[in-house]
């Protein structure tokens, strides 16, 4: 028997006798991490492999390309969505998403309708209403949280993405875009929000269950990053990495460099994601990082103070619209309080609050969940 045949062995037998929960927590622009049109996504992989004739992990995916930040993950666990709540997001995220695109390329909105073939990716299942997501958190023996966040905020910190960002380097002369995300990226402030973002998170998760094993994807430079250009985005990528690395240690969760597995599965230069043959390889890396953790031990967990967060009080989707709309007002005042290029960028944070509530106001419609 090999090796690797040997380890996946001892994995699913430590874990046969006190089952196990895998949750994966937001949506890192360079793992996209859902499965579609029956290509399989990283969660997929490390179900398969643990998986066995009478056993099989729990898997969670709360994945997003709308609510993709790291205040998303806060809110998500937080107000305690139900796996139904969170695939009518995913769903509605998505067709949000393609109607953008619709309107970026100066398509009709309507063909963002395509969108609704996620529908096979997030398809809801008799007893989703049931199921928890903070709930299977805190009542599980050792719960797994796949982690890969912080680009986005990143992105959002110099509000401006590698594509756009090109457009914005020819023009650079003309508007004020390039040199503003210049000037955000060279601003040490910008890194310490996202990082302090994280840091967040990592705290909310571990208040809940400090035995949760969390693996934490770092973000990888594609090949479509190599222009000079875009320049910025790879030393602001490098610089976050070293932060991201010294948070993982401070809170002994595991760090998994995706550095060698995107540069070989992502071959477009027009494209963040890696390939489903690349979700597996991040799933054979991820699984030899939770042999060494669980098997030979060399992770300890972290004391953290309990969460104060009250279960049984919380209202899933519709206190997620209360944070949302928080959001927006916060931004309004921005905008109200701004100028120039400042406040056209506040402006369009507006927009994308509002569109994030939207998709839940779409959620409760559809949801069976019982809203106080």
């Amino acid at each position: 028997m090999k090796t690797e045949d040997i380890r996946l062995k001892e994995l699913r037998n430590y874990y046969k006798s006190m089952g196990l929960t895998i949750i994966g927590l937001n949506d890192s622009q360079g793992v996209n991490t859902t499965s579609f049109l029956n290509k399989k996504g990283l969660l997929e992989y490390l179900k398969l492999a643990l998986t066995t004739d009478d056993f099989s992990p729990e898997v969670i995916n709360a994945f997003s390309l709308l609510m993709n930040k790291t205040e998303h993950i806060d809110y998500f666990i937080k107000n305690n969505l139900s796996v139904e709540e969170i695939k009518l997001s995913q769903l509605y995220s998505a067709v949000t998403a393609f109607e953008k695109v619709m309107k970026d390329v100066k398509l009709p909105k309507f063909l963002g309708d395509i969108a609704y073939l996620y529908k096979l990716a997030y398809k809801v299942k008799p007893g989703d209403e049931n199921i928890f997501i903070t709930d299977e958190l805190v009542n599980g023996e050792e719960p797994t949280v796949i982690y890969s966040s912080g680009a986005n905020d990143l992105m959002r910190e110099v509000y401006n993405n590698p594509f756009q960002l090109q457009g914005d380097y020819k023009q650079r002369d003309k508007k004020p875009n390039y040199y503003w995300t210049l000037e955000k990226a060279e601003d040490p402030q910008s890194l310490e929000n996202v990082i302090n973002n994280v840091k967040s998170n990592f705290e909310m998760i571990l208040s809940l269950n400090n035995k949760t094993d969390i693996y934490a994807l770092g973000i990888y430079g594609p090949k479509s990053l190599q222009k000079e250009e875009l320049k910025i985005f790879r030393d602001l990528i490098g610089k976050y990495n070293e932060k991201f690395v010294e948070l993982c240690e401070k809170y002994h969760i595991t760090y998994i460099n995706t550095e060698v597995i995107g540069q070989k599965y992502n071959t477009q230069n027009k494209n963040f994601h890696i390939t489903s043959a690349g979700h597996n390889s991040l799933a054979n890396s991820i699984l030899g990082h939770m042999y060494n953790r669980k098997i030979v031990g060399s992770k300890k967990t972290i004391y953290i103070p309990k969460s104060e967060i009250n279960l049984e009080d919380t209202n899933g989707a519709k206190d997620i619209i209360n944070d949302l709309s928080k959001d927006k007002f916060t931004h309004e005042n921005e905008v109200e309080n701004s100028n120039g290029y400042d406040r056209e960028v506040a402006s369009l944070k507006v927009i994308e609050a509002d569109s994030q509530i939207k998709v839940f106001e779409k959620v409760m419609k559809k949801s069976h969940r019982e809203y106080k």
